[in-house]
């Protein structure tokens, strides 16, 4: 769906008023629902006012790049039919869909659901594709973007990309761009490379072995890409094959919504799951496993902007399962990473009704995992309702702590409530060596337990045990939204259902 969006104010316009009518400079920025409700069915019929493209073995198309991708306009489709070997092309769209009409490139799954490839690697270029510029061809695999020929204000609207397995744009693979040269993916590839859009929507798509899976926005004002849906997919085995300088998922623009999604491990296990330097992120009822940071939210760069709106300084993370395989970095960053503290998030991370797993079996002395990270005292985090588990009880030199440091310094400040915490569990980091600046309150107010008090730890099935002391205990969300749904394995979803009063954890009854 493309109808999921932040009340006015809270989008990539600086001002205006939320749907209550408060100013946006004092309001709370507020999640947007739910419309879609998994598990998604790719249904790549053709329902639009425009043309039907179809793509493949005995259809119109035999290639993708005999589209004419670059003259589509609302209501078309491009359905590209699974084969057997994948369509090593590229694709660039750059129309303007509307709410009612989008423009759709989706996949129709072979005969045993397999996904239609695009894969990367000796991908051919249609020449008549009219790229932001043509410097841009090396970003990426499927790209969103503004077309060159275009006056410059217009940018792609209402563009949604569904049912498609998308691989290889990744060094050291190679394509043939548009004037027929052979050239090389650039380092920071994507396997979705959006420039530039509004109301973007990626869903039920596998993105996988690229530099970065998918990478959102390029740059504020004009620029500002707004509106993103990332729904259902399977994102995994991204990054940089020797750096941390890519990731599964790497964004800057405004109002990005994840929605049950499974993201695993990136690629050799550099880089990060999620970075995020968007305003109005949400990420909610998503499977998150692995990655140096799961989530890493820090400052704007590019988009410098986005500090002025009020859905920079808050975030929600709420409904989702968080695992930790062995020992890695923070599991949360929240603030900034650039040194230029006037950009970071300086604002409140909700982080509530999650589950947090850490496999700690294989941790040797000195090794610790941290499950927050803040870059000042200006960042907070309120935490509740979550459970944090490990698969065994640390101990003082393989801790596990609350609250964590960057370059020897541990800030921020961390408000615990409602939560149940294994037995072992600390605040602060009981090796001395970081300066505390930074502070964890309501730890001694935490349900403590001794196992996981969940269905089994070991099958990574995570709904409450019988009779477990999640059930019913959790802490008043006071004012967040609520909790209505949860993550079902894999990419699917369930009504949640918590019983008389609230119950810990990603999961109710």
């Amino acid at each position: 769906m493309t109808g999921l969006l932040f009340a006015a104010g809270c989008t990539g316009e600086i001002g205006g008023t939320t749907t209550d009518g408060a100013p946006t400079g004092g309001a709370r920025t507020r999640p947007p629902p739910v419309v879609n409700i998994p598990p998604v069915h790719i249904d790549c019929a053709h329902v639009g006012s425009g043309k039907d493209h179809q793509v493949g073995p005995g259809k119109e198309f035999e290639a993708i790049g005999d589209v004419p991708l670059e003259s589509l306009v609302a209501g078309d489709t491009v359905r590209i039919f699974w084969r057997p070997e994948g369509y090593h092309e590229k694709i660039m769209i750059g129309g303007q869909g509307t709410a009612e009409q989008p423009i759709r490139i989706c996949g129709v799954p072979g005969p045993g659901g397999e996904l239609p490839v695009i894969d990367g690697e000796d991908a051919t270029t249609r020449p008549e594709l009219d790229f932001p510029f043509d410097g841009h061809q090396p970003r990426g695999l499927v790209i969103v973007g503004h077309k060159h020929d275009d006056p410059y204000e217009l940018a792609p609207s209402h563009i949604t990309i569904e049912g498609l397995e998308i691989r290889n744009a990744s060094p050291p693979f190679r394509f043939t761009d548009k004037a027929g040269e052979v050239v090389s993916y650039a380092r920071n590839a994507a396997g979705i490379f959006v420039e530039r859009g509004d109301h973007v929507t990626i869903r039920a798509c596998e993105v996988r072995e690229n530099a970065n899976g998918l990478f959102v926005g390029t740059g504020g004002r004009e620029l500002l890409t707004t509106n993103v849906l990332i729904e259902s997919n399977y994102i995994h085995d991204n990054g940089d094959l020797t750096g941390d300088n890519q990731h599964n998922v790497y964004n800057e623009a405004s109002n990005v919504v994840y929605q049950f999604n499974r993201f695993g491990p990136t690629r050799n296990g550099n880089g990060n799951n999620i970075k995020e330097r968007s305003a109005g992120v949400v990420i909610r009822y998503n499977w998150i496993e692995d990655g140096a940071h799961l989530v890493d939210l820090v400052d704007a760069q590019e988009a410098t902007d986005l500090v002025a709106l009020p859905s920079f300084h808050e975030t929600f993370i709420y409904g989702n399962v968080l695992l930790r395989n062995g020992y890695g970095p923070s599991l949360i960053h929240y603030g900034g990473d650039s040194g230029e503290t006037e950009y970071y998030r300086k604002g409140t991370l909700h982080f509530f009704s999650n589950t947090v797993f850490v496999r700690n079996d294989t941790y040797e002395d000195y090794q610790r995992s941290e499950v927050f990270e803040a870059s000042t005292n200006d960042e907070r985090i309120d935490a509740r309702n979550n459970v944090f588990a490990s698969s065994r009880e640390p101990t003082e030199l393989r801790a596990i702590t609350f609250l964590g440091d960057r370059d020897e310094v541990a800030a921020g400040i961390i408000a615990l409530a409602g939560n149940w915490i294994m037995k072992g569990w600390v605040a602060l980091d009981p090796v001395p060596g970081a300066k505390v600046v930074g502070r964890v309150d309501g730890l001694e107010g935490s349900i403590i337990g001794v196992d996981p008090p969940f269905v089994s730890a070991a099958d990574l099935d995570f709904t409450p045990a019988a009779g477990a002391p999640l059930l019913g205990a959790g802490a008043s969300l006071d004012g967040l939204p609520a909790v209505e749904h949860q993550y079902v394995p894999h990419q699917q979803a369930g009504a949640r259902n918590d019983g008389p009063a609230l119950t810990i954890g990603a999961f109710g009854l």
